[in-house]
């Protein structure tokens, strides 16, 4: 059995490496490409695709290739050897193409990854063949292949966004991956001398046991319900993302942690489901249609003790926890003495990103797990066939999937909300249960089954939350008695309160602006009086418009153009008297784009750009935070052009500035950078320009904007010397967005310095 060890270890390493490919691809793809909602469904389903065409593929090779173990080391060296060249690749390839329609992104996307992912396909039919050809038991085979490679693809997630990009950012994370796939390619060129790899075609499989032969149910029927299923897990999979990336805000480290928890469910399930084969099951689509029964009611019974343990009961305290946390996971200052006082908020602060995907997701991923081997084995029409049919039941499975993603996002979260996307998903999944024939020996009647069902729909129309409650309830501490307004589109969750003339706004659960913004309209008259004769401005990020309401009270200003990247936000904006007035002047022009993306497909020139974008340590920041992004706004600038942008990092980002602009200009408050002015001209403040703005704003207004909040800080010499042992932000090193590794070597830095 040496073989089939060695087997596994190469499909639980293949899995690690092809998360890791998946992790930061993905995120290489949106430096050129964007992130918003078109583009990332672009990027997930070429994705997709490429595994699906793969694995159908790969079913035929593994059916007509003789020498099955060479084939997979030509597959494993394959993927190294590409993934070697991505990232010179990608980099020439975003550099030529960045900025381009969605058609042509599309393709652009497709020539990158589709044929790596296609490699990848290969991979799973092919060592099935291989693998039930040593232990002749295809239930088994399946169910064990498919536990390894999820595992170790969980365990690829987390060590990806966790270890290797926050400490030695997305290139080392490719190098590593690349450096597995040619030891896989040694370990696999190694294995095809041992006894067991010898011409399979030459041998005839043993007399089939029950399990080995053909299921008997037409494959026809198990692709049809495995395109279903497929459909409503990645479904599930998109709802999960929203529900659970509220609570832990728009976090780097929530894809890959939602992420582990679906695929180690996933696993675990399909291991589960390897043990119940060695059972003897007669009617295993009986079981299959429980199983899917049992996902919608455990989704249901999650959501509802989730609501209502939130509303009713002091558990309300964990999500509000949750909510006031700015960083998930928060690191605590390793003081044993302050820890050890608030033991249970500083262990909660640091793994509560783990506990709202454990409470959603695992559950109902640990049964979907165990529908996959079985489905598969549904599939198989002939016993000599296995290869195939695991290919063609992944295809199908992808082909849900890439369908499922599209029309969660695009339609069902875009018009119906999470709550009514989820009742549906629900409510397919009960219905399984009008099909579940028995439940071990005892069989069921169908008006016991009917009735069954019927009750769990009831109670989900009865006591699911209505559209938008279960958000209000998320965003109840700051909400609370005030009215709000709730926008759910495929881009973003937006709700924005207003009680007693403030407004809170907050996207995916993340603050973003708030007025009064006094201060924030004191940053932005601070950065244009070095701009007094500024004509044109960009926006990066609309928030709740102070800036944009400075940059249009400048007494020179002709145009001002907003890039905004969520649609949901403005919408919701739009519902409020205050934001109609703001939004209705004729010299704005309002772009629903990418920041990055925007700048990469046009060459306008600028007087003034103002950044009020999300939290360096915000998933995707450092888009708009690293060296090249800042670089790229410098080109955008007029000879005499400023940048303000916000450093609430205030080690890396002012480096990263000053990187990048010959002069910077860094403000404080209270023992705190709050901002940076840079531009590449010397930076000359003409005071006359800061009243004649004030002029436009009310008696009242002119007082609330306090200078005094903040204060000259350092220039660009002073800002080298304060953050010398620090790194800079690079496309290729997110280095304050994965925020882990930084507050790592922080600690050092303070460690040495006492």
């Amino acid at each position: 059995m040496m073989l089939t060890r060695w087997l596994s270890l190469v499909f639980f390493l293949s899995g690690f490496a092809a998360l890791i490919y998946q992790v930061v691809w993905q995120r290489l793809l949106t430096l050129y490409y964007g992130v918003g909602a078109i583009s990332m469904a672009l990027i997930v389903s070429i994705y997709m695709a490429g595994l699906g065409l793969g694995s159908l593929c790969g079913g035929r090779l593994a059916e007509k290739v003789k020498n099955k173990i060479l084939l997979y080391f030509v597959v494993e060296l394959a993927i190294g050897c590409f993934g070697l060249v991505s990232l010179p690749f990608l980099k020439f390839l975003g550099q030529h193409t960045a900025g381009s329609s969605y058609a042509l992104t599309f393709a652009y996307m497709s020539a990158f990854l589709l044929i790596p992912t296609i490699f990848m396909g290969i991979t799973l039919p092919v060592l099935v063949k291989i693998f039930n050809h040593v232990i002749r038991n295809f239930s088994q085979t399946i169910s064990f292949l498919y536990f390894v490679n999820t595992i170790g693809a969980a365990f690829g997630a987390i060590f990806t966004s966790y270890v290797i990009i926050s400490f030695w950012g997305l290139d080392t994370a490719i190098y590593v991956a690349v450096f597995i796939n040619f030891v896989l390619a040694g370990i696999i060129f190694t294995s095809r001398r041992m006894p067991a790899s010898i011409d399979m075609e030459k041998q005839k499989p043993a007399v089939a046991a029950v399990s080995q032969t053909g299921s008997g149910t037409v494959p026809v029927v198990a692709y049809a319900l495995v395109f279903v299923t497929g459909f409503l897990a990645i479904g599930y999979e998109i709802l999960w993302f929203r529900v659970v990336g509220v609570l832990v805000k728009a976090s780097p480290y929530a894809f890959s942690t939602i992420l582990f928890i679906y695929l180690l469910g996933i696993a675990l399930g399909s291991r589960l489901m390897g043990k119940i084969f060695k059972r003897n099951i007669p009617d295993k689509m009986n079981l299959f249609l429980l199983i899917q029964f049992l996902i919608g009611s455990s989704v249901l019974s999650i959501f509802l003790f989730y609501y209502y343990l939130t509303s009713k009961t002091p558990l309300q305290l964990l999500t509000h926890i949750s909510f006031s946390l700015q960083s998930h996971p928060t690191i605590v200052t390793p003081d044993f003495a302050s820890f050890g006082q608030n033991l249970f908020a500083n262990l909660y602060a640091m793994t509560d990103i783990f506990l709202w995907p454990m409470v959603f997701v695992f559950l109902p991923t640990l049964l979907m797990g165990a529908s996959f081997p079985l489905i598969t084995w549904l599939a198989l029409g002939s016993s000599d066939q296995e290869g195939k049919a695991v290919g063609n039941v992944y295809f199908f499975n992808i082909l849900g999937n890439v369908l499922g993603g599209l029309v969660t996002g695009f339609v069902f979260l875009a018009h119906w909300g999470t709550e009514i996307t989820v009742m549906v998903f629900i409510a397919v999944g009960v219905l399984f249960g009008c099909f579940v024939k028995s439940i071990g020996s005892r069989q069921l009647p169908a008006y016991f089954r009917g009735s069954v069902v019927v009750v769990l729909l009831i109670v989900m129309l009865s006591f699911f939350p209505k559209k938008g409650e279960l958000y209000q309830l998320m965003h109840e501490a700051y909400c609370k008695d005030a009215q709000t307004f709730l926008e759910e589109g495929e881009d973003s969750l937006v709700v924005t309160c207003e009680h007693e003339g403030s407004i809170y706004n907050f996207v995916n659960g993340t603050t973003q602006g708030g007025r009064p913004g006094y201060r924030f309209h004191a940053h932005a008259i601070e950065t244009a009086s070095f701009a007094p004769h500024a004509q044109r401005a960009l926006v990066i990020g609309y928030g709740t418009g102070s800036v944009t309401e400075v940059a249009l009270k400048m007494p020179g200003m002709k145009k001002v153009t907003i890039v905004e990247l969520s649609k949901s936000l403005m919408k919701n904006l739009e519902k409020m008297p205050v934001f109609q007035g703001l939004l209705a002047d004729p010299r704005l022009e309002i772009v629903l784009d990418d920041g990055r993306r925007f700048l990469l497909r046009n060459q306008d020139k600028y007087d003034i750009v103002f950044l009020v974008c999300i939290k360096a340590h915000s998933s995707y920041a450092n888009n708009l935070y690293s060296k090249e992004f800042f670089e790229l706004v410098g080109r955008h600038l007029t000879p005499q052009g400023v940048l303000l942008a916000w450093t609430d990092e205030r080690s890396v980002t002012p480096k990263t500035i000053a990187a990048a602009f010959k002069h910077v200009r860094l403000y404080a408050q209270i023992r705190k950078e709050v901002f940076c002015i840079a531009g590449n001209s010397p930076l000359i403040q003409n005071l006359p320009a800061i009243k004649s703005i004030l002029e436009g704003f009310t008696p009242a207004e002119q007082i609330s904007i306090n200078y005094s909040l903040f204060q000259f800080s350092a220039d660009e010499s002073a800002i080298a010397r304060k953050s010398a042992l620090y790194p800079i932000n690079e496309d290729w090193k997110p280095v304050s967005e994965y925020y882990l590794g930084l507050e790592f070597k922080k600690h050092l830095i303070s460690s040495r310095m006492r």
